[in-house]
């Protein structure tokens, strides 16, 4: 073999080797709300409540970075849709009733029961946030409605995209390549 090819593939061999050491070395995961594991999480994440992990810091900044995401998405959504003048005070209204809701989640998480209560409070407690979060989806469909019902069909189709097609939602249907589910006959 020629000096300069024996040079040649030991210098692309060790390229190889380099950028593979890079991508291993690289956090696990995808990127997103759950890419490397909930902070608190011992199977996904730093361990239990030591709040290292891709969320990162204690639940009030793991809440302050999911407001911040969920900010920027609706940001982007606003952008896909390129609202009319006359389509601003329905989405404003939807922007709000989101806000509560999630403001809503955050409060139900934060009073959640602990483990010191008993079984039977343990359970009314989770009545108690299951229909306080149910309310909180009815005002929030009710806004997603009127806004739907202001945008015009390629609008709605956007929406509809957002909403349905992102990477989370194919995940609890069974998988990126799984098809949305049928609905009963």
């Amino acid at each position: 073999m020629k000096p300069l090819r024996k040079k040649l593939l030991v210098a692309t061999a060790v390229a190889g080797l380099g950028l593979a050491a890079v991508g291993f070395a690289g956090p696990w995961g995808g990127h997103g709300m759950m890419g490397g594991g909930m902070g608190d999480c011992g199977m996904m994440g730093g361990g239990m409540g030591k709040g290292h992990g891709r969320m990162g810091g204690n639940p009030e900044q793991r809440m302050a970075m999911m407001q911040q995401h969920r900010a920027e998405q609706m940001e982007l959504l606003a952008g896909r849709l390129k609202l009319t003048p006359e389509q601003q005070p329905a989405w404003k209204s939807f922007l709000t009733a989101q806000d509560a809701h999630h403001a809503d989640k955050m409060k139900m998480w934060r009073n959640a029961p602990n483990q010191e209560t008993g079984a039977v409070a343990h359970f009314e407690g989770m009545i108690q946030g299951m229909e306080q979060h149910l309310a909180s989806l009815k005002t929030m469909a009710k806004a997603t409605g009127d806004l739907y019902a202001a945008l015009d069909p390629a609008q709605k189709k956007v929406m509809d995209d957002f909403f349905t097609s992102r990477p989370m939602h194919r995940m609890m249907r069974g998988g990126p390549s799984a098809p949305p589910a049928q609905p009963a006959q």
